[in-house]
């Protein structure tokens, strides 16, 4: 048995199972386009520290619905809330 093989066998895993994992999760994540009316998924209990600083800085992200106006890399978008522009993540957008 080689070593590899030994540490696989102890439940170890390998930083190419990592990525694996990472890609199918992006998979996973809903596809937006540019022009695709958007509302945020943001909630209290989802990411309490991320809806408080929306809620202090940033009401309207939270009240109105979003545009799609550019599709970023890393499965980012710049969507633009009634005039205000916020960079968010796929998992934090929802149709």
């Amino acid at each position: 048995m080689t070593h590899f093989e030994a540490m696989e066998a102890l439940g170890q895993v390998t930083i190419y199972d990592v990525l694996e994992k990472d890609q199918k999760d992006q998979k996973d994540q809903p596809t937006f386009i540019v022009g695709d009316k958007v509302h945020v998924a943001i909630t209290p209990e989802s990411d309490y520290e991320a809806y408080t600083y929306l809620e202090a800085y940033c009401p309207i992200v939270l009240k109105k619905p979003g545009e799609i106006e550019e599709i970023l890399p890393k499965n980012q978008y710049r969507v633009n809330f009634a005039g205000q522009v916020q960079i968010m993540r796929a998992n934090e957008l929802t149709f």
